[in-house]
């Protein structure tokens, strides 16, 4: 076998995806492994002496870069055919060969497999487990680079890959059929992506498209790992995208299908949960779906614009509001009965009553917007109930009707009631009088908006709050927005369970309702009520479909150990983003500070707000710097690209100043969150919070991150974080620190050099660890109660 010595593990190659129902046993990458260093050569002697020593050649490892990675996928039933296309660049200045290796899960089930180089067939080779781990164990050893343990536990396929010319490109095609694995109604397919330890520079172009075709009724369709586009083509057709340009993937792509085999419920419904120890007690995912709902007449529906005409919203805010209103109107059904209210330091309506959308109604309309004029106070209190009092006069048809207020607003109330409690007060005290369920959906325009007063009226609703940026368009996010709530298929949604089983700690706790083309991902947390092993569990799914109240029964069965590890990460980015609106909106206090310190740590969800809390609760213990999740974070690279151009253009801090610094920014978000009402602080962390509150897919933090940093000047990038096989690593300078380390009592650690006999024992010990110690060479980690310190041989 060739000498692995001068190797590098040059670039991720060839993602690839199989379905199992432990998610960790689906990694898979294949990479290039390269058979030389770069050698830059040295400099030419000058012409005459005295010749100076020439320096010593310097070894640079240039790996390739992946410049396109495209993945078309068909699924059919239970099969899935992949085809992936990438094309690979050498940009150095040499000739680049080496070994392609495609790691196989011991129990992945493909059927096929095929590969071009620049469109001629090769063959590859199969090794089993046991030798391929010999050859990712010599690769660690010599390159002292522990990635490719992440796959010890993996076959291989391997393959010799002709010479890359400088400056050169090399097309790669494979294609392979698999038989994916079922859970209950779910079939999934898992594609790994991730490779964000190989890549030096960013991918140009990533695609993934998915084409399912099922003899069954496809009901759910999602993703918990990327935000995708759904083009249902009928009831048992489907397409699935995900595109991206200028990315490092760091999570891989996992789409769950669910299908109705008997059409026995116009609603889909589906119960997955992950539990690893059998201990009775774990996480839950609820997904509710309406399928395509083709074929199906609109539900008719009641709903009020309610519009800010108040002076501050002159001209521009004003100009898009009413060009969004038009387009409401637009999309209104016939049967739809609507009423428009316009306020300032008073309120006026175009009917003073619900009148349907018919061709008349509906020009009244669009001309009463179009006259609309900016001037005056903001009578929000008086508007609020003007419109609860519309929908009120309509008789007993308004409590089975799905009834909407859209409240558009860009200031604070100054006409009237002022006082946020007294608001809510009354407007909870009026939908009670009324008996109404009326969803208020609130659109907060700019920044000097009272947050807290929006947020609950739509916490009190069962609604939702977007918040539009001064830079951002209305007519847009009003639009889009009313393009989701159109439709409503299910309303006033309620769910009773029955059995063996308590379900707790719901989010979202308040159900929204259900609309057309969208679907409800529900997360919690459930454990077993006794001893025995029935683990049967009944629900009741109720609400209002299409005028009619109706009840659907469904029943499933918790398995004693189950694995969707993408369930616990998504459940607690949730319900830190609860958590942190009831700080928001009720005021902190230590419980609520406690739990999400502990879940924001366990499961890496990096937000300036959970960073303060963390460093405010490690720093109280006296955790030494260097074993803090957040400690030693900042280098001058770690600013974003706006910051870095700014601090250039002055003195350079020290790394300890910006440490400083971000630490007082992250204070001073955290205090916006949990004391302002209005301004760009308020505003960044309500939209922050929502991030967290509605997050599908596993990086939603991400978004959150960003969010919570608006109107900084200066800002950061995100603290890195892994997650894998259940373990949380934070960075903390150049070592990355498990996230129980902070928790250890015992402070002394056990340490271990990198590459020595005793770290590969410890390797060696089981596929987690394996898996965990593949995340750096300098870490500390806890492993069965014992810290280790791996510490590389440079230290």
């Amino acid at each position: 076998m060739k000498n692995y010595s001068n190797l590098l593990i040059a670039l991720v190659i060839c993602f690839t995806s199989w379905v199992t129902v432990v998610p960790e046993k689906a990694l898979a990458h294949g990479f290039i492994i390269t058979d030389e260093p770069f050698i830059f050569p040295h400099p030419p002697r000058p012409p005459h002496p005295p010749f100076p020593r020439p320096p010593r050649p310097i070894h640079r490892f240039l790996p390739l870069e992946l410049r396109k990675n495209n993945v078309s996928v068909k699924i059919k039933n239970q099969v899935a055919y992949t085809t992936l296309e990438q094309t690979f660049y050498n940009p150095s200045r040499q000739r680049v060969e080496g070994t392609y290796m495609f790691p196989i899960p011991k129990d992945a089930k493909i059927e096929k497999f095929e590969m071009e180089v620049n469109g001629k067939m090769t063959e590859a080779e199969l090794l089993d487990a046991k030798k391929a781990k010999q050859i990712y164990e010599k690769i660690v050893r010599e390159s002292r680079d522990p990635a490719l343990m992440e796959y010890s536990d993996h076959g291989m396929f391997k393959i010799r890959i002709f010479p890359i010319e400088p400056g050169k490109e090399k097309n790669i095609k494979i294609k392979y059929t698999e038989i994916l694995k079922r859970d209950g109604r779910i079939t999934s397919y898992r594609y790994a992506m991730r490779a964000e330890k190989f890549l030096s520079v960013p991918v140009k172009s990533v695609s993934v498209q998915v084409t399912v075709e099922s003899d069954k009724e496809l009901k759910s369709i999602y993703s918990p790992s990327h935000q995708i586009d759904v083009n249902r083509k009928g009831k048992k057709h489907a397409i699935i995208g995900f595109e991206e340009e200028n990315l490092i993937p760091d999570t891989n792509f996992e789409l769950l299908l669910a299908t109705d085999p008997h059409k026995e419920s116009p609603i889909g419904f589906d119960f997955l949960t992950h539990n690893e120890n059998e201990s009775g007690q774990g996480y839950y995912a609820m997904l509710l779906s309406p399928g395509s709902w083709e074929n199906k007449k609109a539900v008719p529906k009641d709903i009020i614009f309610a519009i800010d005409t108040s002076g501050s919203m002159r001209v521009k805010k004003l100009d898009q509001a009413k060009a969004a209103l038009e387009f409401c109107i637009d999309q209104l059904n016939p049967e739809d009965r609507f009423d428009i209210i316009r306020y300032s330091t008073e309120t006026e309506t175009l009917f003073n009553k619900l009148r349907t959308a018919e061709e008349q109604q509906t020009k009244e309309a669009k001309k009463f917007v179009k006259d609309l004029k900016a001037g005056g106070g903001t009578a929000i209190e008086e508007a609020l109930i003007l419109a609860i009092e519309t929908v009120s006069k309509q008789g007993d048809e308004k409590s089975i009707r799905p009834t909407q207020i859209i409240f558009i607003t860009d200031g604070r109330p100054t006409i009237g009631e002022t006082r946020t409690d007294k608001i809510i007060d009354r407007l909870v005290k009026k939908r009670q009088e009324i008996k109404g369920n009326m969803r208020i959906f609130s659109f907060g325009i700019g920044t000097d908006i009272n947050t807290k007063l929006l947020d609950l009226i739509s916490q009190k609703t069962k609604a939702s709050t977007e918040y539009v940026l001064p830079e951002e368009n209305i007519e847009h996010k009003v639009s889009r927005f009313y393009e989701k709530v159109s439709q409503p298929v299910m309303a006033n949604i309620s769910i009773q369970t029955e059995g063996n089983v308590r379900l707790n700690e719901q989010h979202p706790n308040n159900l929204p309702d259900l609309f057309k083309g969208d679907q409800l991902v529900i997360f919690g947390r459930y454990k077993t009520k006794k001893k025995e092993n029935d683990r049967s569990i009944r629900f009741e799914l109720g609400g209002n479909i299409a005028g009619e109240k109706v009840k659907l029964k469904f029943e499933t069965k918790i398995e004693k150990k189950s694995k969707h590890s993408f369930i616990p990460k998504l459940w607690a980015t949730r319900r830190v983003g609860y958590l942190l609106e009831e700080i928001r909106l009720h005021g902190e206090n230590k419980e609520l500070k406690d739990e999400v310190v502990a879940l924001s740590r366990k499961w890496g969800i990096v937000t300036p707000y959970t960073s303060y809390l963390i460093i405010e609760d490690e720093e109280s213990r006296g955790i030494p710097v260097a074993r803090q999740s957040m400690g030693n974070r900042i280098s001058f690279s770690k600013l974003n690209s706006n910051s870095a151009k700014t601090i250039k253009s002055q003195a350079l801090p020290s790394a300890k100043n910006q440490d400083l610094f971000q630490r007082d920014l992250e204070k001073e978000s955290f205090r916006g969150l949990a004391k302002s009402d209005s301004g760009s602080g308020a505003v960044a962390a309500a939209r922050a919070s929502e991030q967290l509150k509605q997050a599908n897919q596993s990086k939603a933090f991400k978004r959150a991150y960003k969010e919570a940093q608006y109107g900084n000047q200066i800002s950061f990038e995100q603290q890195a974080t892994r997650t894998i096989a259940g373990k949380t690593f934070f960075q903390n300078e150049e070592a990355w620190i498990d996230s129980l380390v902070p928790e250890q009592k015992d402070r002394t650690a056990k340490r271990l050099k990198f590459g020595s006999n005793e770290y590969f024992k410890l390797l060696n010990q089981d596929t987690n660890t394996a898996k965990w110690l593949s995340v750096a060479v300098n870490m500390q980690i806890v492993i069965d109660g014992t810290l280790y310190e791996i510490f590389s041989p440079e230290s």
